[in-house]
């Protein structure tokens, strides 16, 4: 799924981190890193040279989960773990590649490319739609 997301983006060298963690590594990194606090789901460091969205040029970067907050999510949600993990990776992907939610017009893109890509790896995924809010 990863690769499809690159390849779409023409991204033709890349290294990313995927590592999960648990809350209390999330709530740090939110902290420390972005000035935020609480838990969140997934957290992304795009290290590249520059911002994404059809630059030229390696993907770096790094992609925290935390598995307690996926599988609160998938509980919550009624789905398996596994969608859950998958759509998390998706979206942080789509950070690294310089998409994001901060508003209502960006927020459609970003979660109708999420829930396509999770569509297409883990059919019949993809039902939340643009209402996904992974990375919240």
């Amino acid at each position: 799924m990863i690769r499809g997301i690159l390849s779409s983006h023409k991204v033709r060298v890349c290294e990313i981190s995927l590592t999960f963690v648990g809350k209390h590594k999330i709530k740090s990194l939110n902290r420390e890193y972005l000035g935020r606090s609480g838990v969140t789901d997934v957290i992304c460091f795009n290290l590249s040279e520059q911002d994404r969205i059809d630059s030229e040029g390696p993907l770096l970067g790094d992609i925290y989960i935390c598995l307690t907050r996926a599988r609160e999510q998938a509980e919550e949600l009624g789905l398996p773990l596994e969608e859950e993990l998958i759509r998390l990776a998706a979206h942080g992907v789509l950070h690294l590649l310089g998409y994001g939610h901060e508003n209502e017009k960006d927020a459609r893109r970003m979660f109708k490319l999420q829930e396509e890509a999770v569509g297409k790896h883990y059919p019949p995924a993809g039902l939340l739609g643009s209402g996904s809010q992974s990375g919240r």
